[in-house]
């Protein structure tokens, strides 16, 4: 059996971690419409959460060893292109500052701000509203600062990336994926 290094460890590892971010965003899912039933406006905390270990997802995703190694976690899992995996949510989250000048920017001054809304963006028409914050228990889409996310549809994605880490990590242990991993 070849011996593991450290960069095996490191896939593993990384592997791992995609498994249980991948978790921790189903159960933030599963938090949201309970939370938006009652209509409060906590339901915006766990669609935050679900966003949140979903962009770790991506990351990881998207992680390499080093600049000698191109190969990515996502080539070893052998996971195609997915909705989880896109930057956009990802780059709003962490760069929610830039975003805020360059909406302003494209928006004036003059804008109504619409925040922590539930329900069918069409139940607020509003002349020049821009939507912060606003979720559709409905149709599963959350809007922020007017892009839409399908939350349903990125769920799916998370449960089938956290069944390939899943068997991956079984195929490992049961000595049918050995070193090197990468």
């Amino acid at each position: 059996m070849p011996t593991k290094t450290e960069k095996d460890l490191w896939v593993e590892m990384s592997i791992r971690e995609i498994w249980t971010q991948a978790h921790f965003a189903e159960i933030a899912y599963s938090h949201i419409d309970p939370k938006a039933a009652t209509g409060n406006d906590a339901v915006f905390s766990s669609i935050h959460s679900f966003l949140s270990h979903c962009a770790m997802v991506s990351k990881m995703l998207s992680a390499n060893y080093d600049t000698t190694t191109p190969r990515t976690i996502e080539n070893v899992l052998v996971i195609s292109s997915t909705t989880v995996h896109t930057k956009t949510f990802r780059n709003h989250l962490e760069h929610y500052d830039e975003r805020l000048r360059r909406w302003i920017g494209q928006h004036g001054v003059n804008i109504m701000i619409g925040d922590y809304n539930i329900g069918p963006k069409s139940a607020l028409q509003i002349p020049n509203m821009v939507f912060v914050r606003h979720y559709d228990p409905n149709s599963q889409m959350f809007t922020f600062v007017n892009d839409d996310f399908d939350l349903g549809t990125m769920s799916s994605e998370v449960q089938r990336i956290k069944g390939i880490a899943d068997n991956w990590v079984k195929g490992m242990e049961g000595g049918k994926i050995n070193p090197p991993f990468i």
